[in-house]
């Protein structure tokens, strides 16, 4: 993912403003909640698992009982570079964190929030889009009709439980979604 400040979010909320007048709006909230809070919001996800298993207190356990026989300094750096390692993983995943909640609201001031449900409403597809002009009919052309690719049903999940987790984000406040 490419790096993401402020100034980069309000970029996207108005090329999908743009895209929105342009082509409609399902595919300005696709461009921005669909491919770019979706990509931060894994990116989230990541920091999130990656800090839990860097952390793991039975790991922390498992590894003073094979140390106990060496040489306290070898506890004592594995334990700083461990704990040097933590707080970076920590400050990462928060600044993270804080960004995702900053591109929400960037994005309910430049969309209204029932348009925003409705989207979300139709389960649309997530991550990047080709942007091509592709015919329907050519589509059809490349899919086989008796073959099952279980990628896309796999994917197609993926972003069910996405949406699900999109909608905690953009939600009113009494708690309709």
């Amino acid at each position: 993912m490419e790096s993401l400040d402020y100034q980069k979010i309000r970029e996207y909320c108005q090329a999908a403003l743009e895209i929105a007048d342009e082509v409609d709006l399902h595919e300005g909230l696709s461009f921005l909640i669909g491919e770019k809070f979706c990509a931060l919001l894994s990116e989230v996800k990541k920091a999130e698992t990656h800090l839990k298993y860097l952390y793991n207190e039975d790991d922390q356990d498992n590894l003073g009982d094979l140390l106990k026989g060496e040489q306290s300094t070898m506890r004592e750096s594995y334990s700083q570079a461990l704990q040097t390692t933590y707080r970076r993983s920590l400050r990462k995943f928060e600044n993270l964190r804080r960004l995702r909640d900053d591109f929400a609201e960037e994005i309910k001031e430049a969309f209204d929030l029932p348009d925003i449900q409705e989207f979300l409403d139709s389960y649309p597809r997530l991550g990047p889009t080709l942007h091509t002009n592709i015919r329907p009919e050519d589509a059809l052309l490349e899919e086989k009709e008796d073959s099952i690719n279980f990628d896309d049903v796999l994917s197609e999940v993926d972003d069910i439980f996405m949406v699900e987790e999109l909608r905690k984000f953009f939600s009113d406040k009494t708690g309709q979604a």
